[in-house]
């Protein structure tokens, strides 16, 4: 019998935030790769219990819809997921900001911003935008790999990160930047972080810049979802109390 995929989000508390998450689950449902495709979002509903009602003899397989592995994943998600008795053992993926293939995603968008804006590919500096936090390194971690593998490609003339909670934070960055600069937020979706505070952030930059979204919009995320579906899944005992 085939398993029941429920897709997570952290929830940004609005319809629109929350879209790209229900694109991606309406996707992959249409893939048949799974019994039934369902969304739950740690803040805001449906929640984890109703996504997991009428599961019957089904097992469960968890897509975290996150950007990195920090707090809402070790520490919301995992403890969310305690105390419901679990029949068999749910099977959790990583989370999906941490596969490389996200990496040619952001070229892909960074290259088409200047384009856009006909700013010479190695004249454009890149920034990759996290929330970050100072309780948790693995918060800039995601980030720290996708501003590297990006590097690599020697594209453009800089790729750097910054930081919504911790240094480097963005504030900082565009207030001291004269290049052209690319921003492209490492967010699921297009909540308070993913558009209202990064529109009034860039608008006070020092120099030639464009904020390019929330990756977790990009159009190739479906895709690379259904690559990263066919890793194998982490099995976690999520009735042992931590």
């Amino acid at each position: 019998m085939a398993d029941v995929l429920i897709v997570v989000g952290h929830g940004t508390g609005s319809a629109e935030g929350d879209g790209a998450l229900h694109d991606l689950a309406a996707h992959l449902a249409g893939r048949d790769l799974f019994a039934d495709v369902r969304v739950a979002l740690l803040r805001g509903e449906p929640g984890l219990a109703a996504a997991m009602a009428g599961l019957g003899d089904h097992g469960v397989r968890l897509l975290p819809f996150l950007m990195s592995g920090a707090v809402t994943f070790q520490n919301r998600l995992v403890a969310a997921m305690r105390g419901f008795g679990w029949a068999q053992t749910p099977h959790i993926y990583p989370p999906l900001g941490f596969n490389p293939g996200l990496a040619p995603l952001l070229a892909n968008r960074a290259q088409a911003a200047a384009l856009d804006w006909a700013w010479p590919l190695a004249d454009n500096h890149v920034v990759l935008i996290g929330h970050g936090t100072l309780r948790d390194p693995a918060s800039a971690q995601a980030a720290r790999m996708h501003q590297r593998a990006l590097a690599a490609l020697d594209i453009f003339a800089d790729v750097e990160v910054a930081f919504l909670d911790q240094p480097p934070r963005l504030d900082h960055v565009l207030a001291h930047h004269q290049s052209p600069l690319i921003g492209i937020g490492l967010f699921a979706g297009e909540g308070r972080h993913g558009a209202n505070e990064m529109v009034e952030a860039f608008a006070a930059s020092s120099g030639p810049s464009v904020y390019c979204g929330a990756i977790g919009r990009d159009p190739g995320l479906a895709a690379l979802a259904v690559e990263h579906l066919k890793q194998a899944p982490w099995p976690v005992d999520f009735n042992t109390q931590a």
